[in-house]
């Protein structure tokens, strides 16, 4: 064999492993792109309340949307058990949802808004429906990850994509401070080049991923019916403390979809602050994720992802108290108050950019090798159990006051930092037999 054709395999794995690295960088900056053009806190809250005067339509919003991706991951979980290639699957899930966005882009160009009943039903079709296919993606997406970029390296990745994103999106606040401005389109025309713009990211965002290499892990030759598949998953939390801990300490910060859908239309509706508001909103939010991105980026470095956990408890708890503060003072105008209330959306941005580096990244050290999709499925379908909050929440918004709704949001979320303090320090891999989740092969 000529010296010309000898391939050098330690390189030829680290050219992968690089090219691996820019791909799910450029794939998340454009996910997270368009995000925040269809935020879950600020604009669909918004556009819905266009829509109808209705909270608890908000919050059922909120429930479908979160029920949708965290319901069936468990599902997916077991269908990918024994596939030896997950990345079709996210390609898959992506094909079929991301262009729901665009397509409702055009039904309300088209005169969709008209009927607001339709206009809504149709967002809720649209959404949920990204959302459900998006589940096959997140599990697809977070084993192939697991096994694409070396843990030490993850870090860096989100953090870099998290710090990229939040730069662009602060143009892209100014965007939607412009199109919902009093010089922008007439509605529904201005919601309509946000969500266009959102779908054209998502859009992007497979390009992106088309370029990621997997590699190969081994996998169990068959896929486990149900009969076995639930006794297993029961024997996963019975062995495994850690696991279990995390999943109820998950449980009791998910508490902060109660109030969560209704922070933009407080600021609205209650503190009297313009239209416009929501696109600088939204652009605080992420800066507020650049800031979290890089401080949970080396908190999770030096401390590990339960300290990234401890902080980010804490800093959501302080989201709900700075509402019921301005709601208890009576606050209600004067120029300080956009600014005090700004700190709301800057604190669940940085809240935001600590999930992957905090839970999820918690869950993947604890995964053997192979579970990857069991622990994380597993994990976001119990999550799944409380997808009514939401609903909850807009149902007590209606019935009683803004306090009550930040002041219970407040009180749960203080028990979950709390019992963020009793989680296990270490590493899966530090304390159990079995390897973490990671690639097979790590030259770097």
């Amino acid at each position: 064999m000529s010296g010309g054709s000898h391939i050098n395999p330690a390189r030829s794995t680290m050219n992968r492993d690089r090219r691996n690295f820019l791909a799910f960088l450029g794939e998340a900056i454009c996910f997270g792109m368009s995000m925040t053009f269809a935020g879950m806190t600020t604009i669909l809250p918004a556009f819905i309340g266009q829509l109808t005067s209705s909270k608890i339509v908000v919050g059922l919003f909120t429930s479908a949307v979160y029920g949708a991706w965290l319901l069936p991951q468990l599902v997916f979980a077991n269908l990918l058990t024994n596939k030896r290639r997950k990345k079709p699957y996210m390609t898959l899930g992506g094909l079929l949802g991301r262009p729901l966005i665009l397509f409702y882009a055009l039904a309300l160009v088209l005169g969709l808004y008209r009927k607001p009943m339709l206009a809504l039903a149709l967002l809720f079709v649209a959404r949920v429906g990204f959302m459900a296919t998006d589940a096959l993606s997140a599990v697809a997406w977070f084993d192939v990850l697991a096994k694409a970029i070396p843990e030490r390296r993850r870090g860096r990745l989100f953090g870099t994509a998290q710090a990229i994103n939040g730069i662009l999106s602060i143009g892209a606040g100014a965007v939607i401070a412009a199109l919902l401005g009093s010089k922008g389109p007439r509605f529904p025309l201005n919601y309509a080049a946000i969500f266009a713009i959102s779908g054209g990211f998502l859009s992007l965002s497979l390009v992106f991923w088309s370029f990621v290499v997997e590699p190969e892990e081994p996998v169990a030759e068959e896929r486990p019916s149900w009969r076995e598949y639930v006794p297993q998953l029961l024997q996963t939390l019975r062995s495994d403390r850690a696991y279990g801990q995390v999943i109820v300490l998950r449980l009791l910060a998910a508490f902060d979809l109660l109030a969560l859908g209704f922070y933009i239309l407080f600021a609205t509706s209650w503190l009297n602050l313009p239209p416009a508001t929501i696109g600088v909103y939204a652009a605080v939010q992420t800066v507020g994720g650049i800031l979290g991105s890089l401080g949970f980026g080396a908190i999770s470095e030096r401390g590990g992802s339960h300290r990234v956990i401890q902080v980010a408890t804490a800093l959501n708890l302080a989201v709900p108290l700075i509402g019921l503060l301005l709601f208890l003072g009576g606050a209600r105008s004067g120029v300080a108050i956009p600014v005090i209330y700004g700190l709301v959306f800057l604190l669940v941005g940085a809240v935001s950019s600590s999930f992957i580096l905090g839970f999820d990244n918690y869950v993947l050290e604890l995964a053997p090798a192979g579970q990857c999709p069991t622990y994380i499925g597993l994990f976001n379908t119990i999550g799944g159990v409380l997808i009514l909050l939401p609903t909850l929440g807009g149902w007590l918004l209606q019935k009683t006051s803004y306090g009550v709704l930040f002041g219970l949001t407040a009180g749960s979320l203080a028990v979950a930092h709390a019992l963020s303090w009793r989680l296990p320090a270490k590493r899966r891999s530090e304390i159990y037999s079995p390897p973490p989740c990671r690639p097979i092969s790590d030259p770097l």
